[in-house]
C-alpha cells in the first residue's frame, strides 16, 4: 500500500495520573436484599400483588407491587386484630401523597409510616378501598424490624490502625467512628471478603471519598462512612479490613456477624430530601455560591453552582494573608465524577498542572493527606451542590491553611474542567478584584439569592487550521493561550491547562507531513525541567492526551511516538521558553 502523507494533531503536553488497577474480583450478591420480609398480599382482587418488607422502624418496602387503580384505594395500617377503615391511619404513598392510589405494575415502592407510627406498633398493613379490604399483610407477633448493628472496633495490628465503634448502617454502608491510620501503607485500601479472617482473596471497598484508585489516606480520629461496591451487601462478606495489597498484610479489621445473626436495613432509593441549610451563604459569582457552618473544630461547607458536566468548583483560603493569590492556596476541588460527588483536598504550589510535587496537586500526591470527609452531593434543575467537612486545623502546615474563625481570611475560588486523568485543569472562571474576605466564625447570615439555572448559550467554535507540508517545511513551535471554549476545548473536545501549542502562529493546527520531505521544528516551549510551569517538551504522537514521560510502560505500548522522544523514553525536543 502506497502512503503519501500522515496527519498529526498537535496537543499540549499533559500530565496524567497513574490509575491503580481495580483488584476487586468480587462476585455479586446471591439475591437482592429488600429488608425483613413481613408477607405478601393475596393475589386476585383488583389485580393486587406484591411482597412487603420492613426497611426499619418507620418504613416499608413493597416489591413487585401491582394494582389496577380501581376505586379510591389507599394504604392503611393499624393495631387492631383485623383491618378496618375506621381504626388505624392512612399511610401516604411512595411520593408522600394521600390521594387515591393509581395503577401499578410490578413496582418497587418505599413507604414511610405517618409520624408516631412504627412497624412494631401495627398489626396489619392493607390496601383499602371504599370500606373494603382489598388485601393486607399481618405483622407477626414479636416482629423485630431491621436496625443498624454495632460490630465492635478495628483490631490493632499495624500502621496505627484503631477505631471507635463500627456500625453497619444498612446492607451496604458502614460508619467507622474515631478512625486512626497513619496512611503510610504502600498499597493500603479498605478490603472485604469471605472466610474466617482477612486474606488476599478479597476486593477493594471505596474509602470515604468513594475512591478505588487512591490508597486510603491518613485518618486522625475522623468518623467516616464507606459503602460496599456493586451488588455486594454485608450478607455476602465476613470481614472488613484495612489491607495492604502489595504485601498482603492486614493492618486491622472487624468481623461481620453471620447472615442469620444480621437484621439491618436495606439500602433503599428514597425520595431525595435536601439536607438542612447551613448557617451562612455568600455569592462568589453569578454561577457559584458557598455556604458554611462552624461546628467546634470542624467546618462544614457546601459549594453550589451552575456548572457544566465535567467542571469543578474550587474554594479555600488564599495563599496570601493580605490579598487573594492562587499560589499557596489550600482549596477543595469539588465535582461530580459520573454520579459520584467528589471533594478533593488540593494544594496550589505553582501556576501549572500537577507534575511531580509541583503545580495544582491533590494533597495526597505531594506527601499530604486528603482531610475532607462526609462528602455528599446532588444535582437538580441544572444546579450542582457538593457538601463536605474539614478540620479548621489539620495539623499539616505544609499543605493546609489553619482557619481562624475570628479572622477575616482572603479566599481563592474558581470554576474549570477536570481533565481526563481526573485532575483539575486550568479554570475558565475565577475570583476577580475586589478580593473576597470571609470570617468563618461570623454571626450567621444568608446573603444568597437563587442561582439562575438557565444554561448559557452555546459557543461557536473556531475552525481547525491546517498546514500542508509541501508548502511549508519549517515550523516554529511556541506556547500560547488556548482560546477557551471556542478554541482548544472546542477543537479537541478535551479540557486544557490554559496553554496550548502554536505552530507558525496558528493554534494547534493539523499538519500534513509528506514522506520524502525534511522538516525542521524550532521548539520554544521551555528547557528548564526544574520549572514545571515553563517546561513543555515537544513530541509528535497519536495520543491526544500527551504526557509520555508520565505514562507507565503499558500505557506507552498503546501509543505511537513519531518524533521528539529518545529510545530511553526521554524528551529530546526542548528549547527556550517563548509564550505569546
Amino acid at each position: 500500500m502506497k502512503m503519501s502523507c500522515c496527519h498529526f494533531r498537535l496537543e499540549p503536553v499533559a500530565v496524567c495520573l497513574l490509575a491503580l488497577a481495580m483488584l476487586s474480583g468480587q462476585g455479586g450478591a446471591q439475591t437482592t436484599y429488600y429488608g425483613k420480609q413481613i408477607g405478601s398480599f393475596p393475589t386476585g382482587q383488583a389485580g393486587l400483588d406484591g411482597t412487603v418488607y420492613a426497611v426499619d422502624a418507620n418504613r416499608l418496602q413493597i416489591v413487585g407491587f401491582s394494582f389496577d387503580g380501581s376505586g379510591t384505594a389507599q394504604f392503611r395500617a393499624g393495631s387492631t386484630a383485623s383491618p378496618s377503615g375506621v381504626e388505624g391511619v392512612q399511610v401516604p404513598d411512595e411520593q408522600g401523597r394521600t390521594t387515591p392510589l393509581g395503577v401499578y405494575s410490578n413496582g418497587k415502592l418505599v413507604i414511610a409510616l405517618p409520624a408516631g407510627t412504627t412497624v412494631d406498633s401495627i398489626k396489619w398493613f392493607a390496601v383499602w378501598s371504599q370500606n373494603s379490604n382489598l388485601g393486607h399483610v399481618t405483622i407477626p407477633d414479636n416482629f423485630v424490624y431491621p436496625s443498624p448493628r454495632r460490630i465492635g472496633q478495628f483490631t490493632r495490628y499495624a500502621h496505627g490502625v484503631r477505631s471507635g465503634e463500627v456500625t453497619i448502617l444498612n446492607a451496604k454502608s458502614f460508619r467507622i467512628e474515631s478512625l486512626h491510620y497513619d496512611g503510610a501503607g504502600p498499597e493500603g485500601f479498605f478490603w472485604a471478603g469471605t472466610g474466617s479472617s482477612p486474606s488476599r482473596f478479597g476486593f477493594k471497598v471505596p474509602d470515604h471519598r468513594g475512591s478505588f484508585d487512591q490508597r486510603a489516606p491518613r485518618y486522625t480520629g475522623q468518623t467516616i462512612e464507606i459503602m460496599l461496591p456493586g451488588d455486594v451487601t454485608v450478607y455476602d462478606i465476613r470481614w472488613l479490613s484495612l489491607w495492604c495489597i502489595a504485601f498482603t498484610q492486614n493492618f486491622g479489621h472487624v468481623t461481620i456477624p453471620a447472615p442469620a445473626d444480621l437484621n439491618v436495613p436495606p439500602l433503599v432509593e428514597d425520595v431525595v430530601i435536601p439536607p438542612r441549610a447551613l448557617d451562612n451563604c455568600v455569592e462568589l459569582h453569578r454561577d457559584m455560591q458557598v455556604s458554611w457552618s462552624l461546628k467546634g473544630d470542624s467546618l462544614e461547607v457546601e459549594l453550589a453552582g451552575r456548572v457544566e458536566d465535567g467542571d469543578y468548583m474550587a474554594f479555600g483560603p488564599s495563599g496570601c494573608d493580605d490579598r487573594t493569590c492562587m499560589v499557596g492556596s489550600d482549596v477543595t476541588v469539588a465535582w461530580f465524577d459520573s454520579d459520584v460527588p467528589r471533594a478533593v483536598d488540593y494544594t496550589l504550589r505553582a501556576y501549572s498542572q500537577c507534575s511531580g510535587t509541583s503545580g495544582v496537586c491533590p494533597d495526597n500526591r505531594v506527601s499530604g493527606t486528603d482531610d475532607n470527609v462526609n462528602i455528599t452531593g446532588r444535582q437538580n434543575n441544572g444546579i450542582t451542590r457538593i457538601r463536605y467537612s474539614r478540620p479548621i486545623n489539620t495539623g499539616d502546615t505544609t499543605n493546609d491553611k489553619v482557619i481562624n474563625p475570628s479572622q477575616n481570611m482572603y479566599i481563592s475560588w474558581a470554576i474549570g474542567p477536570i481533565n481526563p486523568s481526573g485532575v483539575a485543569a486550568k479554570h475558565h472562571t475565577r475570583v476577580q478584584a475586589p478580593w473576597l474576605q470571609l470570617m468563618f466564625g461570623r454571626q450567621a447570615a444568608d446573603e444568597c439569592e437563587a442561582i439562575n439555572s438557565e444554561a448559557p448559550p452555546p459557543v461557536t467554535p473556531w475552525p481547525t487550521r491546517y498546514i500542508k507540508g509541501d508548502d511549508v517545511t519549517n515550523f516554529t513551535i511556541r506556547i500560547g493561550p488556548t482560546g477557551g471554549r471556542k478554541g482548544y476545548e472546542a477543537i479537541t473536545g478535551l479540557p486544557s491547562w490554559g496553554i496550548a501549542w502554536f505552530v507558525n502562529d496558528l493554534l494547534i493546527p493539523e499538519l500534513e507531513l509528506k514522506r520524502g520531505y525534511n522538516y525542521t521544528f524550532i521548539v520554544e516551549g521551555g528547557d528548564n525541567s526544574s520549572i514545571p510551569a515553563q517546561y513543555h517538551p515537544f513530541y509528535i504522537t497519536d495520543d491526544p492526551k500527551g504526557g509520555y514521560v508520565q505514562k507507565t510502560d503499558a500505557e506507552k505500548e498503546r501509543v505511537r511516538v513519531f518524533a521528539g522522544v529518545s529510545e530511553t523514553g526521554m524528551p529530546t525536543a526542548a528549547g527556550r521558553y517563548c509564550e505569546y
